[in-house]
């Protein structure tokens, strides 16, 4: 009789020492970058199409499952974590308390913090190999993840990254962010951003090279120019990339159609001005030049650049000095300064005139910025809807 609690104690300590084995092979498995591949369950095969909400099921990450394929993360082995689709305190803009937060693994499960919620949402791992995470939505469901392993062989440095977010049907963040391989950052929020103006900041260049990395898993030239779904009132992600001082490329993602790399990577550099110590950029009569949309006008022809690719004209113009000049005024600008103040810049691609407070402005970009840009190909005549 006095043998039966010490077998039961031996038994209650080996599996107690299985469940502990067993979390720390998951702790070392676990380490690396994964992407969502499919939901499952035990009677279907895994696809894309699977949707558990349609039979009743609960979402486990608590976003709708037709943005599954936007989920992934990257475990470290200091029990911090990236959530790649990021996180919304639900007040203004998307996704504005960042990607960043913690993990860890006990009891078989995987426990990842909410910063939405501040709780720690838990999700049982099913199984985890070398190239393939499986976590248990409820006993016959699940969801797949699988590993990434990026090329690193192939150099994509750029010298400026501009990101650049419209409005939609909702509280989309609308803004603009520049940052350069030297530290020099520019924010613009418009709405629904945290703060709303014109800020400037540093940032070191490890900060830097991360996000140059981010892109990199995107793979920026294999991209096409644009992306849209078919549906109305989503917002609009512009990205430019500035290599050798002109535009390398621009890429417009309508509705976040765009692969889900990119995704990974525009999206935090729109929040970083909430991590950095940024002050307002003072007002000055050349920063005054619009910063949102920019459409160079001639002749009934019109050539209007995305709202990114104004944004670095608008950088550009800011490290101009005042001159003065005689040139060719052979384009317009126009743009509202107010709500009923309309106003021109005349220019011929390298000065640039402006009206301010009564005085006339002139300031050289030191270059032609349509021809280094290879802009002229892109105007088109102009419609009653310019």
């Amino acid at each position: 009789m006095k043998a039966r609690p010490l077998i039961i104690l031996l038994t209650v300590l080996f599996l107690a020492s299985c469940k502990t084995g067993r979390d720390e092979e998951f702790r070392k498995s676990i380490c690396g970058e994964w992407i969502f591949a499919g939901v499952g369950s035990d009677n279907k095969k895994i696809n894309d199409e699977f949707i558990p909400e349609k039979r009743g099921i609960d979402s486990p990450l608590d976003i709708p499952y037709h943005n599954y394929y936007k989920t992934g993360y990257i475990f470290y082995s200091n029990n911090l974590c990236e959530d790649k689709f990021g996180y919304s305190d639900g007040k203004v803009g998307e996704n504005l308390l960042g990607t960043d937060t913690k993990y860890k693994v006990e009891n078989d499960s995987l426990k990842i913090f909410d910063l939405d919620n501040g709780v720690w949402k838990r999700m049982k791992i099913r199984n985890i190999t070398s190239d393939t995470l499986t976590l248990d939505v409820n006993d016959s469901t699940f969801l797949v993840y699988t590993k990434c392993y990026y090329k690193d062989d192939k150099i994509q440095t750029f010298d400026q990254i501009i990101v650049s977010t419209s409005p939609c049907f909702g509280s989309c963040s609308i803004g603009s962010t520049s940052i350069d391989n030297q530290g020099n950052f520019i924010f613009y929020g418009q709405g629904y951003t945290e703060k709303e103006g014109l800020f400037i900041s540093r940032t070191d260049k490890e900060l830097y090279k991360r996000i140059e990395q981010n892109f990199k898993k995107a793979d920026i030239d294999t991209l096409y120019e644009r992306y849209a779904v078919d549906f109305t009132d989503a917002q609009t992600v512009t990205v430019t990339f500035i290599k050798n001082n002109k535009i390398y490329k621009t890429i417009s993602d309508y509705g976040h159609k765009a692969p889900r790399e990119l995704y990974w990577a525009y999206n935090p550099v729109s929040l970083l001005y909430q991590k950095l110590n940024i002050k307002p950029f003072a007002t000055t009569e050349q920063k005054e030049f619009p910063r949102s949309y920019t459409c160079f006008e001639n002749k009934g022809k019109i050539c209007c650049l995305e709202k990114s690719e104004s944004f670095y004209l608008f950088t550009e113009i800011c490290k101009c000095k005042e001159v003065h000049a005689n040139f060719e005024k052979k384009y317009v600008i126009e743009y509202w300064e107010t709500e009923n103040n309309k106003k021109k810049i005349l220019t011929d691609g390298r000065y640039y005139q402006l009206e301010q407070k009564d005085k006339t402005m002139i300031f050289d970009l030191g270059y032609n910025f349509l021809t280094r840009n290879n802009l002229l190909k892109k105007f088109r005549t102009k419609t009653e809807n310019d």
